[in-house]
This record gives structure tokens, C-alpha cells and sequence, in this order.
């Protein structure tokens, strides 16, 4: 019925002969007047906060993996590994997460 519908519309969208499918021009991302101060400073302490988790969790993986080999605790080392593959996972998101949203943005017009 659903669809049905849809296709009804489409058809007489269609017959009519009004379809235009024009571009959007460029559109320019800011901050509202007065808040761009504020805005910088909440993304660069998320940015910088990002960075202090993923070199900590680094530096924990890499500590549980020596750890755990000297040790003889294979759990401990096998958490390690899997620790600083995630933590290599995670910085390659946040680079291209960054440079995404940064695309996205950009830096004004």
C-alpha cells in the first residue's frame, strides 16, 4: 500500500513535468555570532582529551603486554595485544573522523 502510494506520486510528479533537480551552492559552516570563542575551546579540549586517552591506553597496552610476557601471564599479555590494536584502531577513527568533520566545516568561506 505503502509503496503504492509513493509510486502514485512519483508518477505525477513525473507527468507534470516540474522535477528540477537543482545543486545547492556553497554553504558555509559558522558558529553563531558570539560563540566561536566558546566553540573553539570546548573542540579543542575534546581534541586534545581524545589524543591524552589514546597515547594513555597505548602506554597501558603496551604495559600489560611486557608485563604479561616477563610474567608468564599469557592473559594479561593477550590483553595487551588486543589493547594496542584497538588503540591503533582508534587513532586511525579519530584521524579520519577529524579530517572528515574538518572537510565537512571547513574553515570558512
Amino acid at each position: 500500500m505503502f509503496i503504492e502510494a509513493i509510486s502514485e506520486v512519483a508518477i505525477q510528479i513525473v507527468a507534470s513535468g516540474n522535477v528540477r533537480a537543482e545543486g545547492v551552492g556553497d554553504v558555509c559552516a559558522q558558529a553563531p555570532t558570539g560563540v566561536e570563542p566558546y566553540v573553539n575551546d570546548v573542540l579543542g579540549w575534546v581534541k586534545y582529551g581524545v589524543i591524552a586517552i589514546i597515547i594513555g591506553a597505548g602506554f597501558a597496552s603496551a604495559g600489560a603486554l611486557i608485563v604479561g610476557k616477563f610474567g608468564q601471564m599469557g592473559r594479561a599479555a593477550q590483553l595487551g595485544a588486543s589493547g594496542l590494536f584497538w588503540t591503533v584502531i582508534g587513532a586511525i577513527a579519530f584521524v579520519c573522523i577529524y579530517a572528515i568533520l574538518n572537510g565537512i566545516v571547513g574553515n570558512g568561506c
